[in-house]
């Protein structure tokens, strides 16, 4: 391969195109997209590359611990009923293409038992069906997630108008194109001389337009309606009125004999314009909200309940103290118990921001929010009931507020407000001025103004730069999933982080590789052995890199693990332990970190940190360099979260840790001036997300965060973020200009139809001219640069290395 070839290969994610972070190293941009791959090309599956046809999105990091309580009773239920065949019909996260519709058949093929299976890409729905016993639907779900997707129970459910507006906007399009037929006909020369055809025509076009009106024009005659009702003046009012004006002219038109005067062509050719406008409105936040699983708050954290001999599984509202629990690896404790088993190892980053583990024995208090982290099902007894559990108001989701949509209702509503008073003026004054040539024409030229004022640069124009710019961010993994967040960004002047899961990933990493390196082969055997046959995030680190450096696995070993110091192990007559250097090695007080020992002698040392993401310094210096001031806010001891903000260049002001929940929403609050952007991916950060203009989360495997979120974040770098903010302050620039030039456009129109010179034939070119050049002005501003090493990038995904 030629040097230019591996550097454009270094340069984009072998698996989704993306650029790879500055400072990280390798063919991917993150673990999930390089973990994806590999089985990818293990399984022989890389036709998923092919179909996918460069839409590939960055990959979420596999989570083998991934708890399925959930599934028990679904399986149960369809198992129960009657008939040869079982079904279920479940959630899918993460589909997004062609290419995952292939994947998951691929996969179900592939296992014994499966009858059938049915998979809904624009709803994220799978319906699963087999012969009874013969089908393992859990096995499949792990295979299937191991690829980056999520299942969930059925909830997604499409709102009315996502399955209302294409069939409304289908039906006005087709009945649009008959009606442009027969209306050149009269724009051509045929008249009222030509008799049947004349009149054949004419009643054709009268049919089909009030269909047309009936259908299309609904949601703009209810949303006027419900305006006037409220007090609002907003743009559906001149869009109804014109509708209704320019349909009742036209009926009178063609009543007397004069369907060649009528604005049939207009008439719908424009209601089909603001039709697609709300469609695309709509289309790429649809997707990106299915995209993700729904979240159900508290009904939807299940738990397993023990009760003498039976184990129920029930929500957790359902909890009462002195339950007795049965907390499987990845599950979630949903209230404060007491550990019942010798002992067992919690995961509390989801609410302290705590990267380590937890290591309890017997008695030991679990706090309501840990994930169980051992390899092995713990039992815990309540100590309260659900409702007096801490995570209650940290699951509550938070009413819509005035201060939460401040930037997009006050700018569309004065826009609105102003455009529907100037076109209602307007025609008012032509009405008027014509009134004395007669009713006829006085009644055209108010149509005219109508027809020809309509509001296309909000209609489509901007519609499509919503689109254009949501596209864009789409296939950088920055999902949007609030319909104003783009009209919210750009007054965005700080960006708050969490530290653990947002700015680090959730990892440790060894701070200097050479440590393992140095090892001799023998010890990095004995090392790997130990590191290996532990769960803990230090042995995952660990053992990952000794792998890597060719460490050989002895079966049959017995390794000890002591919660909260270490693993140890005896062989050939020594005592060997890897852990916590006051445990392992107590005469070495100047050793750090975890550290292997032979009979309480240090024999080497392993300092870890937080592995940060990739991009994290880089994106900080240039948010801080572009004005925007950068805060760490973490649950984290202080002492750490100083140390993670002087590696990345926060100013140690702005560095604070030991935070509540209720200490991060405080801290919001008080920096918030309708400008802050919180990023965070643990319930603890919940309450501040209610306080910020804008919060999204990297953080979509876990529950409440990801239905709060404005965004959502795929990938290991923070470089999105920065390009939101940018791409949001180039849109807001479009949209002015393109009102601008609306307003323009129709000075001069308003001025020829006051004139008298604007006829129908006039009206039905001049429209959708205008429109056309606004939508073509708004994919030129806003349609991404071409990137010919991201083509070329892809071309080599098709040869496996």
């Amino acid at each position: 391969m030629s040097d230019i070839a591996q550097k454009e290969r270094s340069a984009s994610c072998l698996h989704c195109g993306s650029p790879v972070p500055s400072g990280s190293s390798g063919q991917f941009c993150c673990a999930g997209c390089e973990a994806v791959h590999e089985l990818l090309v293990g399984q022989g599956l890389t036709r998923y590359y092919a179909l996918a046809q460069g839409q590939v999105t960055p990959a979420p990091e596999p989570k083998a611990d991934r708890s399925h309580a959930w599934l028990e009773p679904l399986v149960a239920r369809g198992e129960a009923a009657g008939g040869e065949l079982c079904s279920l019909e479940l959630d899918v996260q993460g589909i997004h293409c062609a290419a995952c519709v292939w994947l998951m058949n691929e996969l179900f093929r592939r296992q014994p038992g499966g009858a059938g299976i049915t998979i809904n890409p624009a709803l994220g729905k799978v319906l699963l069906r087999w012969k009874r016993g013969l089908f393992d639907v859990a096995g499949f779900l792990r295979q299937v997630e191991s690829f980056g997707y999520l299942f969930g129970p059925s909830r997604k459910r499409p709102e009315e108008a996502s399955r209302d507006l294409p069939v409304r906007l289908g039906i006005c399009a087709s009945i649009t194109m008959n009606v442009m037929i027969f209306s050149w006909s009269f724009y051509v020369g045929l008249a009222p001389a030509e008799g049947e055809i004349f009149t054949l025509f004419t009643r054709l076009s009268l049919a089909l337009s009030t269909v047309a009106v009936l259908v299309g024009g609904w949601p703009f005659f209810r949303s006027a309606w419900q305006g006037l009702r409220s007090g609002v003046l907003h743009l559906d009012l001149p869009i109804a009125l014109g509708i209704l004006l320019v349909y009742g002219t036209s009926l009178v038109q063609a009543r007397s004999g004069r369907g060649d005067l009528a604005y049939f062509e207009s008439l719908n050719t424009f209601m089909t314009l603001m039709l697609v406008g709300r469609w695309l409105q709509q289309r790429v936040l649809d997707r990106n909200r299915r995209f993700l699983l729904e979240d159900d708050g508290a009904d939807g954290i299940l738990v397993r309940r023990q009760e003498g001999e039976r184990l129920d599984t029930v929500r957790a509202p359902e909890l009462r103290a002195g339950d007795v629990l049965v907390i499987a690896p990845g599950d979630l404790v949903p209230v404060d118990a007491v550990l019942l088993d010798a002992q067992a190892s919690f995961s509390t980053d989801w609410i302290t921001g705590e990267a380590e583990q937890r290591s309890l024995r017997q008695g030991g208090e679990v706090p309501a929010g840990a994930f169980n982290a051992s390899r092995t099902a713990a039992h815990v007894r309540a100590r309260t009931d659900f409702q007096d559990s801490p995570l209650v108001s940290l699951l509550r989701q938070a009413p819509a507020t005035q201060e939460r949509l401040p930037t997009h209702a006050r700018f569309w509503s004065r826009v609105s407000r102003r455009w529907v008073l100037s076109v209602l003026v307007v025609s008012a004054v032509g009405l008027a001025l014509w009134w004395p040539a007669g009713p006829d024409k006085a009644l055209q030229v108010a149509v005219a103004l109508l027809v020809v004022t309509c509001p296309c640069a909000i209609g489509i124009a901007v519609p499509m730069a919503y689109e254009l710019a949501q596209a864009r961010l789409r296939r950088g993994g920055f999902f949007i999933r609030a319909t104003d967040l783009l009209d919210r960004l750009p007054r965005v002047r700080k960006v708050l982080f969490d530290k653990t899961g947002t700015l680090t990933l959730g990892r440790l990493e060894l701070v200097d590789r050479q440590a393992v390196a140095a090892l001799e082969p023998g010890l990095r055997d004995i090392t790997f052995d130990m590191a290996s046959r532990s769960n803990h995030p230090v042995s995952r680190c660990l053992a990952a890199e000794l792998s890597r450096a060719g460490a050989r696995f002895t079966a049959g070993l017995q390794v000890v693990e002591s919660p909260g110091q270490g693993l140890e192990l005896r062989r050939d007559g020594s005592r060997w332990r890897l852990g916590a250097a006051s445990w392992a090695a107590p005469a070495a007080t100047e050793a750090q970190g975890t550290v292997l020992a032979r009979d309480g002698q240090l024999v080497a040392s392993f300092p870890m940190r937080d592995c940060v993401r990739p991009d994290a310094q880089r994106e900080i210096a240039a948010l801080r360099e572009e004005g925007t001031d950068v805060w760490l806010i973490s649950g984290d001891a202080p002492s750490r979260v100083q140390e993670m903000a002087h590696r990345l260049g926060i100013p140690r002001l702005h560095a604070l840790g030991g935070m509540r929940p209720q200490d991060k929403s405080a801290v919001v609050a008080s920096l918030d001036q309708a400008d802050t952007l919180y990023l965070g991916d643990g319930v603890n950060d919940s309450l501040a997300f209610e306080r910020a203009l804008c919060a999204g989360t990297p953080a979509i495997d876990r529950p409440v965060l990801p239905g709060k979120s404005d965004f959502f974040l795929l990938g290991e770098g923070i470089g999105p973020i920065r390009e939101a903010l940018q791409l949001s302050r180039q849109l807001r620039q479009v949209v002015h200009r393109v009102l601008a030039i609306a307003l323009a456009y129709n000075v001069v129109a308003v001025a020829a139809c006051l004139a008298g010179w604007m006829t129908p034939l006039r009206a039905t070119v001049v429209m959708p001219l205008s429109s056309l050049s606004l939508l073509l002005f708004s994919i030129y501003s806003l349609s991404p640069p071409r990137r010919p090493a991201r083509a070329r990038a892809r071309a080599l995904r098709e040869v496996p290395t």
